[in-house]
């Protein structure tokens, strides 16, 4: 008997073994939902003007708790499963590690990152989102051409609203109570790789562990991954939210019987986390259509009675769960962006409209007496098979249609006379296109995905929606249905009408939260179904037996499937089904030069902290803006600076800085500008403030973006005089 050294570590108990392998399979899946629990306790913080730590995050926390017995299992302990984890959590800290290199400095209001920002930036510090302007509500009302709002930022009653929803910003707020306003401008790519985690959770639910490495792996090196997730855009949060909705989903109806249909509760979950990219998004109801759409398929479906009471049980809960986050994200804009939500009420209202009235339908369809379909789900029942082939060519259709477009159609959606028509009107003449103001460039949508992911990927992912589909009907299973479903109309949705203007790298945004991880996740499954992993007994439910009358009896399609999958025939397969994932994964490096490396208004936000120094040497809290190229800068100045502002879209004469110095009292007032041609100098001014240097990666119409722009800008600083002259500051 060998004697053990008194100071050797004692090896942990099998049980603790297994209790950690288990906890470290289910980060994937359990992370996106903890980030959707801080997601609602952040947005109920804001929408309740108590956004505190001392609130969300017990909030949080008991969110936490009643919803952790919903998430679906961590998977058995196995060692392709560990090391699947183990290498998604390398990959995912590595990602983290080098985007931090990278970090947009969005602290101006340019496209959606700034305004979002601004706003995070505003939250962690307060417990409300509504920026008060103090006098300079009074000026604004006193001096015309003065106006204390801003480009995105509405005055409404004395205060600021920032357009778009607030989950978002409250997010990146949480992670400024933490790490300061560096926490906040980085915050998204700690959302992004909850997000990545997310689609390996899907991904490994429906082909496996080690393929769900694939996915995820090309996701994160995809350049519009890289870019969005870089500054503050929603679209990475709408990722982690919908894979959270479709995995546990996924669980609740991991087995076809009614001890799985039965618990209403991960319906109720998987409704909210797919509701909420409606409260995320003020046009993420499109999902909970999709998801809608998915449960009345499982619920009507011939499951058999009982089977089918649980089933229509759990889907109204999620229908219900789902509708209940839409509603919240519309009180969300309606109390705290209002105009935004005037801007573009036709729009909501049609899109809001078209969704209840569906899901409307669908509850009334779910709820009818099961013998009034009871005909019509035996007839399906009977044909499944011939519906399954007839779903799968449905799906390999549509990709003919999307991808033929350009050559049969064009997309005219823009309105010729409003900015967008101009903007496309630039961008075509950069391109050496012919000018069309009114082109939207709707039919490139499906080979913009080819330019970032290759088209490998997009032919899988649409042989892989084949598979599902045809997966969901023969093999009547309710998950595959949810995933078709959700992806059906979440991802093919922008595919169809892009609402964008179409300039990249801009423009594929609107793919991001569905499109791009929905065919790389049925890609997945095409390359799953290659290699042979649903080969007889891996289908849900196994392949269709074909009993033998005689001994020479054709073979049955469990044996030929067999055969298939084994032999030259099964190395060749799974050779190519290798070769393919390689392709996928390696495919997005090849549009990172020079895209990877930038970083996105770079300097911006050192430029801001100068000049709020500036303004705090002079002594000054009241401040005139002059807009001016590049950026309106009244919310920077207000959020970062903490100074009341109004601002000059064209260059004030003496008499109109004079009202507005009259106007705040005759106190000391500061007026800045990009361009010291805004004002009538005292003597001319010498010295600027945060001059910089920023770069942004390049628009165009026709592929990659390739360039990167450079502007330099610096700002010019002075004191108003009472006849409305401005003194240079020092």
């Amino acid at each position: 008997m060998t004697a053990v050294a008194p100071d050797a570590p004692a090896r942990p108990a099998p049980a603790a073994r297994d209790l950690l392998a288990r906890g470290l399979l289910a980060v994937p899946d359990r992370a996106p939902v903890l980030l959707g629990c801080l997601g609602l306790a952040a947005l109920l913080g804001v929408l309740l003007g108590a956004f505190r730590p001392v609130v969300v995050l017990p909030l949080a926390a008991a969110l936490a708790v009643a919803t952790w017995r919903w998430v679906p299992r961590a998977p058995r302990p196995t060692g392709a499963g560990l090391a699947a984890v183990a290498g998604v959590l390398v990959l995912g800290a590595g990602w983290l590690l080098v985007n931090l290199r990278y970090v947009a400095e969005y602290v101006v209001v340019n496209r959606d990152p700034g305004f979002l920002t601004l706003k995070g930036l505003w939250l962690a510090g307060h417990p409300s989102a509504p920026v008060p302007v103090g006098g300079a509500a009074a000026v604004d009302a006193a001096v015309a051409g003065a106006s204390a709002g801003t480009e995105a930022w509405w005055l409404q009653d004395g205060h600021l609203y920032a357009q778009g929803n607030s989950m978002l910003p409250a997010l990146l707020a949480v992670q400024g109570w933490l790490g300061g306003e560096r926490a906040v401008l980085a915050g998204n790519l700690v959302i992004g790789l909850v997000a990545l985690l997310a689609v390996f959770a899907v991904a490994r639910a429906f082909a496996g562990p080690l393929w769900a490495l694939v996915p995820t792996a090309a996701l994160a090196l995809s350049l519009p991954m890289l870019t969005f997730t870089r500054a503050a855009y929603t679209e990475p949060l709408t990722i982690a939210l919908l894979c959270a909705g479709l995995v546990v989903a996924q669980g609740a109806w991991r087995r076809q019987g009614d001890a799985a249909g039965s618990r209403v509760g991960p319906h109720v979950l998987a409704g909210a986390l797919v509701g909420a990219v409606g409260a995320a998004r003020i046009d993420g109801a499109v999902a909970v259509v999709g998801l809608a759409l998915g449960y009345l398929l499982v619920g009507a479906s011939p499951l058999g009675r009982r089977d089918r009471r649980a089933a229509v049980r759990g889907a109204l809960a999620a229908i219900g769960s789902g509708a209940a986050m839409v509603a919240l994200g519309m009180v969300d804009v309606l109390r705290l962006s209002p105009e935004y939500v005037r801007e573009h009420s036709s729009q909501l209202t049609s899109l809001l409209a078209a969704t209840a009235l569906l899901l409307v339908a669908a509850v009334v369809v779910l709820v009818l007496p099961g013998g009034w379909l009871g005909w019509l789900r035996r007839g399906l029942h009977r044909r499944r098979a011939v519906l399954g082939r007839c779903a799968a060519g449905a799906a390999l259709l549509l990709g003919v249609v999307l991808a033929s477009r350009p050559l049969w159609w064009e997309g005219r959606f823009t309105d010729p006379a409003s900015g967008y028509g101009y903007a496309v009107q630039v961008l075509q003449a950069a391109a050496g296109e012919p000018l069309d103001a009114a082109r939207s460039y709707d039919e490139r949508t499906l080979a913009w995905v080819g330019w970032y992911l290759g088209v490998p990927a997009v032919v899988l992912g649409f042989a892989g929606l084949a598979v599902l589909a045809r997966r969901a009907v023969a093999g009547r299973d309710p998950a595959s249905a949810l995933l078709v479903a959700v992806l059906g109309v979440a991802a093919v949705f922008p595919l169809v009408r892009i609402s964008i203007t179409p300039d990249q790298i801009w423009a594929v945004r609107r793919l991001l939260p569905a499109t791009l991880p929905g065919l790389l996740l049925a890609g997945t499954v095409a390359l799953a179904a290659l290699a042979g992993r649903w080969g007889p007994g891996r289908w849900p439910g196994g392949w269709p037996r074909v009993e033998r009358s005689a001994r020479h009896a054709p073979a049955s399609r469990a044996e030929r499937s067999t055969r298939f999958h084994s032999g030259p025939w099964g190395v060749a397969r799974r050779v190519a089904a290798g070769g393919l994932a390689l392709a996928v994964v390696a495919f997005p490096l090849s549009t990172w030069r020079p895209g990877a490396a930038v970083v996105e208004l770079s300097g911006r936000a050192t430029q801001a902290h100068a000049v709020c120094d500036e303004l705090d040497e002079l002594a000054v809290d009241r401040v005139v803006w002059t807009h001016s190229s590049p950026f309106r800068y009244l919310a920077t100045l207000r959020v970062l600076c903490d100074v009341e502002v109004v601002e000059f879209v064209t260059p004030p004469t003496t008499a109109d800085l004079a009202a507005v110095r009259a106007a705040w009292g005759g106190g000391p007032v500061a007026a800045l500008s990009f361009d010291p041609g805004s004002y009538a100098w005292t003597t001319p001014p010498a010295a600027p403030v945060g001059g910089t240097s920023s770069t942004t990666l390049g628009r165009t119409l026709t592929g990659v973006p390739r360039t990167v722009d450079a502007t330099w800008s610096e700002v010019w600083v002075g004191l108003v005089q009472d006849d409305g002259t401005v003194a240079p500051a020092g």
